[in-house]
């Protein structure tokens, strides 16, 4: 969870049946050691997620790498960690903590929790 910490983006490896495909993504850890995901409602990388919420989060650079499913975070869940995600994704359009919880309310975004297999 160290070098994941420092890293600026992650590779998230998803599956669509036999297919995987891998993409950059911006993600935050919240103690203790959580780590969160955040993207469009309607990238293909959500798509996936929704019908198979498994993945495999890799540092890149590195062949360090965890698999785990991915959850969607509620918004009366947001709360908790809005500050954390606020400060490293608020040029995406949430700028505050309210912010964020409507783009999520508005199913604009989807943020994801993962959780280690």
């Amino acid at each position: 969870m160290a070098r994941l910490a420092q890293a600026d983006t992650v590779l998230v490896t998803s599956r669509d049946g036999f297919r995987e495909g891998t993409v950059r993504a911006w993600f935050v850890v919240t103690p203790p050691g959580v780590v969160y995901l955040f993207t469009s409602a309607y990238s293909v990388k959500a798509v996936r997620w929704r019908s198979d919420p498994w993945v495999r989060l890799t540092v890149p650079g590195t062949s360090v790498a965890s698999e785990g499913r991915v959850y969607g975070v509620p918004e009366s869940e947001v709360e908790a960690v809005g500050p954390q995600i606020v400060e490293r994704w608020g040029m995406w359009g949430a700028t505050t903590p309210e912010g964020l919880k409507r783009l999520i309310r508005d199913r604009q975004y989807v943020l994801l929790r993962v959780e280690a297999s």
